[in-house]
């Protein structure tokens, strides 16, 4: 449990920060909402944002949020302390003693460790964020990954609004990446913020047709999402992946452009265009803590289409699209483990409340019906007694399974508490709902039967219909907890 609880922390201060960072493009409201999170987060003496001179071979302090730096303001990279030398190997350094690090420029007594991390973009540091804590040994394994995480989306933050303040290519972006942005914070999933996506992209460059493949829990590519006039073949992108603009880009970790696509190579089987009719391609990887997320396709039917303005909006569109990604992608995340029972792997009696209203809310619209059953097993505390708790919980695993065996792939599977579960059961009648019922008995018997030593399984079951039963979740989970408590004392008065 401690380890679910720390995966939903480090979930939800990612998100928190992707949220803030993407919700504005100018540079001083970006290292403002840097030094505010990591103020608010980790509570260090002193933070700041050394930005890269690269004619000077220098970082300078661009912000800061405490006192420790006050009389000096630029470092050498590779020569100054503990930031050039980061600034320098592109590697996060930890101090936990800065009296024992001879790196150390000391500006304030009361300095006791340091911790620098370079913040990259395509592998080039742009800026370092620098953190010193009037404590020594401060920062914890934890805070050190965490840290290192909101340093890359910060820095493709910090990235982006750089660009945004560009003259040459100022206005095309700002409007696109505010798009992009304002997108991303409204959609709820993948599949509401993809199309999306590829409908801006396609926009921006006229006449495109635009891809997005994803990497699945396999490590290979699937297109996710397309717009344009023409059906895209599977195989083609699965070709380029393996040999073509798409490897190209993959291995580079960065925008590859081919302008002009000789017809003799165009289906070679040694290179492969994405699209059959291409004669411009350009993949941008979507790159985002490190990770690989996927890859953007625009393809035009005319040889050099692309200006090299065109080849920066799409690099700029790429790291702000996989940022957004990576924000719904974390999101996503957040809500299935809020929503899911960590034991069983089905939702838990959270989300059994928000089905059953969003289940209420469709059957009106539709005028249409929908029960639910839940049970609790009578005897569930004879196997934890018998067996010990580990058999309970294995258990409770297999009649989750023989649940999602026993009911159809629109119904939804929660356990409502210890030993009660619940089905919500979408457009079904009673005699429906009566042989899903006698399906859960017979299931619970052949589970007991193959499980040596286990008593046989008795349930106490209660059946609610919409909107027979009542029209609200309070009165149909009222009448649900009445049936199986009357079920219940019947059992017992039998049993005497």
């Amino acid at each position: 449990m401690k380890d679910i609880h720390s995966s939903v922390r480090e979930v939800a201060v990612l998100q928190e920060a992707t949220e803030m960072i993407l919700s504005s493009m100018d540079a001083d409201t970006v290292l403002h909402q840097i030094l505010l999170i990591v103020r608010n987060y980790f509570e260090v003496f002193d933070c700041a944002v050394l930005m890269v001179d690269a004619a000077a071979g220098e970082l300078f302090v661009r912000a800061e949020n405490g006192h420790s730096r006050e009389h000096r303001t630029r470092f050498r990279i590779g020569e100054d302390g503990v930031v050039g030398h980061v600034a320098s190997s592109k590697a996060p350094l930890y101090v936990p003693d800065v009296s024992k690090e001879p790196r150390y420029i000391s500006s304030d007594p009361r300095v006791k460790s340091e911790l620098a991390i370079p913040m990259l973009v395509r592998d080039e540091v742009i800026a370092v964020l620098d953190l010193e804590s009037d404590k020594i040994d401060f920062f914890t394994d934890e805070m050190i990954g965490l840290l290192a995480m909101f340093a890359a989306q910060a820095a493709v933050a910090l990235e982006n609004a750089r660009l945004y303040s560009s003259e040459r290519r100022r206005m095309r972006q700002i409007e696109f990446i505010n798009l992009i942005a304002r997108s991303a914070t409204s959609a709820n999933d993948l599949d509401q913020l993809l199309p999306t996506l590829c409908e801006l992209i396609s926009d921006t460059f006229e006449g495109s047709e635009v891809s997005i493949l994803l990497r699945d829990n396999n490590g290979s590519l699937v297109l996710s999402a397309h717009s344009g006039g023409h059906h895209p073949d599977p195989e083609s992108y699965r070709a380029s992946a393996r040999m073509g603009i798409i490897a190209d880009a993959m291995n580079a970790r960065m925008n590859v452009l081919m302008n002009s696509i000789p017809e003799h190579i165009k289906n070679a089987p040694q290179w492969k265009a994405c699209l059959h009719n291409s004669a411009a391609e350009m993949a941008v990887p979507l790159l985002s803590l490190g990770e690989t997320l996927g890859v953007i396709v625009i393809s035009q039917t005319q040889p050099n289409a692309f200006s090299s303005d065109d080849r920066s909006i799409a690099q700029a569109a790429g790291d702000v699209c996989a940022t957004a990604i990576k924000n719904v992608q974390l999101a996503e995340e957040l809500r299935r483990v809020a929503n899911t029972d960590s034991l069983t792997g089905v939702y838990n009696q959270r989300y059994f409340h928000i089905a059953v209203a969003h289940e209420i809310s469709r059957a009106k619209r539709f005028e249409k019906q929908f029960s639910i059953i839940m049970f609790d097993l009578q005897n569930f505390r004879q196997v934890n007694q018998m067996h010990g708790f580990d058999a309970g919980d294995d258990l409770l695993r297999a009649i989750a399974h023989l649940l999602a065996c026993s009911v159809r792939s629109i119904d939804t599977i929660c356990r409502y508490s210890a030993d009660r579960f619940a089905l919500i059961l979408p457009e079904t009648s009673e005699n429906d709902v009566l042989a899903v019922q006698n399906k859960i008995i017979n299931g619970l018997n052949a589970l007991a039967a193959s499980r040596p030593g286990t008593p046989v399984l008795t349930a106490a079951f209660g059946r609610v219909q919409y909107p027979a039963n009542g029209s609200t979740e309070l009165e149909l989970v009222r009448h649900l907890l009445a049936r199986i408590d009357r079920q219940k004392a019947q059992s017992s008065e039998a049993g005497a």
